[in-house]
């Protein structure tokens, strides 16, 4: 799947469900949604999709912060809407250099950057002389996550820098647990 496929797919999502609330985003998609202590480990799970016969189920970490958990819950829904839901767990191009896991963890990211931060906010940031980093952290959104939202924005036309990081795929595991 293209950064072209992702961003179709976002703009489906926002006609079809409006302004991506993750968890009002779960109970339209019928999706069941827990939550559940995991730890505050840094190596410590930190949410997870299920799919059981037609039944479909995304399990949070409780133990994080509420803005990670947002996140991460979004991120479970990308892989719910470009993965589960259509059947593509095994149909990727355009990333050969990756591992299929690599690659559906790349192609989830795109999507949850996508659905979480606006253009319109990003580029508000940009224009008053934010930098990179400071732009992160007053959209609460991991520097990685960001590196994401750039890149489809470049994908859109936008004529925005690059970051001053290259975010791989899984990087999401690798967060940090505590604020």
């Amino acid at each position: 799947m293209n950064k072209a496929s992702i961003l179709s797919t976002a703009s489906e999502l926002r006609k079809r469900y409006g302004i991506p609330d993750p968890e009002k985003l779960c109970k339209d998609a019928g999706i069941i949604l827990l939550y559940s202590q995991m730890g505050t480990e840094d190596y410590a799970c930190k949410g997870f999709i299920l799919k059981l016969g037609s039944t479909v189920s995304i399990t949070i970490n409780s133990d994080l912060p509420e803005d990670m958990q947002k996140i991460i819950l979004m991120h479970e829904l990308s892989h719910y809407f470009l993965h589960v839901s259509t059947g593509l767990a095994g149909a990727f191009q355009d990333f050969s250099a990756f591992s299929e896991a690599e690659i559906r963890e790349y192609e989830a990211n795109l999507l949850t950057a996508e659905l979480l931060i606006s253009d319109t906010e990003l580029t508000e940031l940009l224009s008053e002389g934010f930098g990179f980093f400071e732009c992160a952290a007053k959209l609460r959104v991991p520097a990685e996550l960001l590196d994401f939202k750039l890149r489809l924005m470049r994908e859109k036309g936008a004529a925005i820098a690059e970051a001053p990081i290259s975010a791989l795929g899984g990087f999401m595991q690798h967060l940090r647990m505590k604020d």
